[in-house]
């Protein structure tokens, strides 16, 4: 009581304890989320300045990619801010030069005019945005578009079909800012220009002609022992290439430890056990749909040759009665059993027409109905009503599918006119396209090799809670014993079957680690903690990383013990930076080993001495051109500033170390006195590379803040 008094005396007291409480949460909530850099949960990202909202970005993928599977989500939004980066470069580009114009909402757009042309007007003017996502057997289906056109300005379109209006509107704003950049790159293109210097040493380079014999040393001639390259080798590669490896994004390398969860021994028999215990239900069941269902299997009918069956019980699948099961059986790592249903000679290929409505409508399938007792009746013939009433391309000959092999077609189609059905009748399938009615010309039999019709049902081996616990725990062990990523990799190599693997430099945005780790959340897990700010070089993450494949089953089926190995910053390349390349350690390292095998080297000017010395062969190259230089680009360009007989220096190229001699003059075409035709092959050649390459050369000089990592 006397506590309660007294706070009831100094009860500004309690209040100013309160209010100092919450201010600290909220000061602690604050500095968190600044720390984790989620303090601005709006902007996905700047361009050139333009904001990359978060909720734009949400809106256009959940839309454009409706259809995307888990699988394909993380392309899907690899594409969606690729779009938004480039929406935001045309719109500043065309700004500048006075295209478009700033809509209502600050959005650079084009015309309505224009808009309603490229989507709904001439066929050839159509957007290339429609007509990769509504063309039908490569054509675009105007006719569709027509009917969308006709809904959206009867105002119908936003009350029946809401989804498709606000996909179509949010389509419009990338068909506009397409246009943009089409005219953007038209604009460039129409500006380019082969002068007649240009085209002469073109044609000069394209027909030059040169024979030269060479002598070729592989890098291999020296062992990686003998040439450990230090800091001063990389230095020196960075100086003869000085832009080869600027990071246009920073770039991260996660060392890793895979434990890989396998079935023991006695997972495989427990496995076997329990596929045994299906044989009595399997073989007594009146109903193998309704047991393949309950059991999780799945139900195909199918009659398979001796050489589509399993090797192991192919020969009692064709031998065994009716109603017989057969296993257990391994195969591929899975248990399974088989009961075999029947048994035919199935034709090698069928020849048959048809005529398809499609939709599965009761109403479709009484006019299938009608359309027979037609034919059947003599009164109409097969091709008259399928060039009439047939809804698919075989309708203007007359329903002709024409011959196609057993499994051509789709499993119910296929069924009729390969296993129950017989020439010259007729028959009715409803299949995922609408109602067919079917008539079958021809079945011809050139093997006549027996087929089984069998139910297959399996399970696959999996690894049971005792044997993922103990590679957790493996896994585990190894974790909290490395201190840091050098450690990872001495305590893994003192493991039988144990390896550090290192990723590619991988990008904040980036999800995929590279074999053997499978893409997508898990992956994109490492990846995350990898670019927190917290995360310094050399650390382990001390959290295991598990990997669950639905591929191989819904499982632990990895432990990952991952570390950061390297840090690339953006910009202008380091030693560092070369030093988390895999392609640029290999070039160095064959640097410094043409750098030996060039010190070695004891007659550098006779070739067959090379050879001799080396233990290779002298080769000839017969007919070189200026454009034919591919990777080794200098060896072809000294051999056409060289002499006829003259020898050149060491040459170290990308495939080994080379030394050589023109054993001809250089054949020189004459050129032309009209190169018209040349001009417009390299004029031609310069557009596509600038329609190729001008956007990307925009995107790759843009200053853009990718803040992707803070929303996914």
């Amino acid at each position: 009581m006397a506590l309660i008094g007294t706070i009831r005396k100094n009860g500004w007291l309690l209040t100013l304890a309160m209010v100092l409480a919450l201010g600290s949460f909220i000061i602690q909530v604050y500095w968190d989320n600044a720390k984790s850099g989620n303090s601005d949960r709006t902007t996905l990202g700047k361009v050139n300045g333009t904001t990359v909202r978060y909720d734009d970005f949400e809106r256009y993928q959940k839309l454009i990619y409706s259809n995307a599977t888990n699988d394909q989500l993380f392309g899907a939004r690899d594409k969606s801010w690729e779009y938004f980066v480039k929406r935001a470069l045309v719109a500043g580009e065309a700004e500048k030069i006075g295209l478009g114009y700033a809509d209502e909402l600050g959005n650079y757009s084009i015309s309505d005019a224009e808009l309603n042309e490229i989507q709904f007007g001439n066929a050839s003017n159509i957007s290339p945005i429609l007509r990769e996502r509504y063309a039908r057997n490569g054509q675009m289906d105007m006719g569709y578009l027509s009917q969308v056109k006709q809904a959206l300005d009867g105002g119908q379109l936003e009350t029946a079909q809401p989804q498709f209006f606000f996909t179509w509107k949010e389509q419009e704003k990338e068909v506009a800012s397409r246009r943009l950049e089409d005219k953007i790159v038209n604009m460039v293109v129409k500006g380019m220009y082969t002068p007649t210097w240009q085209a002469e040493m073109g044609f000069k380079e394209s027909n030059e002609r040169l024979d030269f014999k060479y002598v070729r040393i592989p890098f291999d001639k020296v062992s990686d022992g003998d040439a450990i390259p230090t800091d001063a080798d990389y230095e020196a590669y960075l100086k003869e290439n000085p832009r080869l490896y600027d990071q246009t994004d920073e770039t991260r390398v996660i060392s890793y430890v895979s434990f890989n969860v396998v079935p023991t021994a006695g997972d495989t028999a427990a496995s076997k056990e329990s596929m045994a215990k299906l044989v009595p239900g399997f073989r007594e069941s009146k109903n193998d749909s309704l047991f393949m269902l309950t059991n999780g299997g799945e139900y195909v009918e199918k009659y398979k040759t001796k050489s589509a069956l399993p090797a192991a019980i192919a020969d009692s699948l064709l031998q065994k009665p009716f109603g017989a099961v057969v296993g257990p059986y391994l195969d591929n790592g899975v248990w399974a059993i088989a009961k075999i249903l029947d048994r035919k000679i199935i034709p090698d290929s069928v020849t048959a027409r048809h005529i398809l409505l499609k939709g599965g409508s009761p109403a479709s399938e009484k006019k299938i109905d009608s359309l027979m007792t037609l034919i059947k009746s003599g009164k109409a013939r097969f091709d008259s009503l399928a060039i009439r009433n047939s809804e698919d391309g075989s309708a203007s000959k007359g329903g002709s599918l024409g011959t196609f092999a057993e499994g051509a077609m789709v499993p119910e189609f296929n069924a009729v006119c390969f296993y129950t059905g017989e020439q010259g009748k007729l028959y009715k399938v409803q299949t995922q396209f609408g109602w067919h009615l079917i008539e079958i010309t021809n079945r011809k039999f050139i093997k006549n090799e027996p087929s089984v019709k069998a139910l297959f049902f399996s399970q696959p081996v999996e690894p049971s809670k005792a044997t993922q616990r103990s590679f957790r725990e493996r896994a585990q062990v190894l974790m909290q014993n490395a201190k840091n990523v050098d450690d990872l990799t001495t305590l893994a190599s003192q493991q039988p079957g144990l390896m550090v693997l290192n990723t590619k430099p991988l990008k904040s945005s980036e999800y995929d680690m590279g074999q053997p780790l499978s893409p997508g959340n898990d992956a994109r897990a490492i990846i995350k903690w990898a670019f927190e700010d917290d995360t310094k070089v050399g650390a382990i993450n001390k959290e295991l990383f598990i990997f669950r494949d639905g591929a191989v089953g819904f499982y632990d089926n990895r432990y990952v013990v991952a570390g950061l190995k390297s840090i690339s910053p953006k910009g202008k390349a380091s030693i560092a930076t070369l030093k988390a390349i895999p392609e640029s350690v290999t070039k160095v390292i064959n640097n410094k080993k043409g750098g030996i095998i060039k010190a070695k080297t004891e007659n550098t000017s006779d070739l067959t001495a090379i050879a001799t010395q080396w233990q290779v062969k002298i080769d000839t190259a017969r007919a070189a051109s200026m454009l034919q230089g591919g990777s080794e680009g200098r060896v072809i360009g000294t051999a056409f500033a060289l002499a006829k007989d003259a020898v050149s220096p060491i040459i170290i190229g990308n495939g080994g170390v080379f030394v050589l001699s023109p054993i001809s003059d250089k054949k020189v075409a004459q050129v032309p006195a009209d190169l018209t035709m040349f001009r417009r092959q390299m004029s031609s050649s310069a557009v596509v590379g600038i329609q190729t390459n001008l956007i990307n050369a925009l995107m790759k000089s843009a200053d853009v803040k990718d803040n992707r990592l803070k929303f996914f």
